[in-house]
């Protein structure tokens, strides 16, 4: 019986000092991804080079970069999220009409709005 309570004793000290050290790691890996995932989301510059994009997507930018980058690269702020996308080859809009599919590839760059482009 004695054995059973130091074996128990001994398991119970180390989930306790084990499980505190596996949070702190997790939450540090957790913090690395989201750190990733910003990167990501307005990674290149150059991308954005004399294109013209929506005030959301601007927003991002201008955060990542600064006004300075932005003026060198001439990217331009449009009004509100409609306005060409996908090289020129669609459009943002709120709903895409008959005739087009919703892009979801090119669609990060419509703020609200989805990049509509011909069948």
């Amino acid at each position: 019986m004695e054995s059973k309570k130091v074996y128990s004793l001994f398991y119970l000290l180390l989930l306790t000092i084990t499980a505190p050290m596996l949070a702190v790691a997790r939450s540090e890996d957790k913090r690395d991804v989201d750190d990733e995932r910003r990167q990501i989301a307005v990674a290149p510059l150059a991308v954005y080079a004399g294109v013209a994009v929506s005030p959301w997507v601007w927003a991002a930018i201008l955060a990542a970069y600064g006004i300075a980058e932005l003026t060198k690269y001439n990217v331009s702020k449009t009004s509100s999220d409609s306005h060409s996308c996908a090289n020129n080859r669609g459009w943002c809009r709120s709903s895409c009409f008959s005739h087009e599919y919703i892009d979801s590839w090119n669609s990060a760059v419509c703020g609200n709005y989805d990049c509509c482009r011909p069948l």
